[in-house]
């Protein structure tokens, strides 16, 4: 299969760079220093996956590529509109366009620019690292990449896609709803990202000394996403609690990670995302809204 990867960071260039080891025809979009490295010193990927490529397909202008089967969309949620005028160039009749960042409103954001029709929204569970341009390490995980056509439509395409991911390792499983999926991973990721930069702990202590401020912040999304359509179980915010529960204490999200250490993090993208859509439907989101606020402030001024 032919594809497009925006994007060669953790994801990006993990997938990417599998799936090219595996035979597939991969062109990375990027720019600036991984532009260089990913032409004079190719791509590499350890850990639990090992891929070598001494040569990789690279460029900073999609339009040079063409039309592909697949896009991979493996950006950090605040870049989107960035890295918008590079996707029609590749989007031909039957493309598909894999949207992989956390948050929930990524494939409204990309089918923006090239319709409903062609975006799959993705839920990744893998857990990588980029130790720096075009190199990236593999930290295990569920190592699966779960993705459906915008109304659970299957496809011979997104049928073949799936097949590409599992060829070179990676679980790609049909999911029943990709939406319920969508929403019950941002229950878990943003909650806990966003409380764990305000208060600076770990999981341990979110779901002990703020589990009730952990609770209603996962409350408000279930309420989100319910009155947007998404079917979530009766018992979700019970579920995600439990899975929380089950995760190492020292464990901390990468919102988290990335506003601490001062690095650009997909806060607009996940907490933002949660306020302005909870503003639409009407739905109250005070918790949220308020780490909004004050995360945006410490954000801006670590920015200087």
């Amino acid at each position: 299969m032919r594809y497009a990867v925006i994007g060669a960071g953790g994801l990006g260039g993990f997938f990417g760079g599998l799936l090219a080891a595996g035979g597939h025809e991969v062109h990375f979009v990027v720019r600036g220093r991984t532009l260089h490295t990913l032409h004079t010193s190719g791509l590499s990927v350890s850990g639990g996956f090992l891929a070598r490529l001494d040569r990789v397909e690279a460029t900073d202008d999609a339009r040079t590529i063409g039309h592909v089967d697949v896009v991979l969309v493996a950006v950090k949620a605040g870049q989107l509109p960035d890295i918008a005028h590079q996707l029609p160039p590749l989007v031909g009749p039957d493309t598909l366009v894999i949207t992989m960042q956390n948050g929930v409103d990524a494939p409204d954001v990309v089918a923006a620019t090239v319709g409903r029709d062609h975006v799959a929204p993705g839920v990744v569970r893998v857990f990588t690292q980029l130790d720096e341009p075009g190199r990236i390490s593999h930290h295990g995980g569920p190592d699966s990449i779960t993705f459906a056509g915008w109304d659970n439509v299957e496809t011979p395409l997104v049928e073949a896609a799936r097949a590409a991911f599992e060829g070179v390792g990676i679980h790609a499983p049909e999911p029943a709803d990709i939406w319920v999926d969508l929403w019950n991973k941002a229950m878990f990721i943003i909650p806990t990202g966003a409380l764990g930069a305000l208060s600076g702990e770990p999981l341990g202590e979110l779901r002990t000394a703020l589990r009730d401020e952990l609770t209603a912040c996962i409350t408000e999304i279930d309420a989100i996403g319910r009155a947007r359509g998404v079917a979530l179980p009766p018992d979700a915010v019970a579920r995600t609690l439990a899975f929380i529960d089950q995760q190492p204490a020292e464990a901390t999200a990468s919102l988290q990670r990335d506003l601490l250490a001062g690095r650009p993090s997909e806060l607009d993208g996940q907490v933002g995302a949660v306020v302005r859509i909870g503003r639409q439907l009407d739905v109250p989101t005070p918790r949220h809204a308020l780490m909004y606020a004050v995360l945006s402030l410490r954000e801006r001024a670590a920015r200087g």
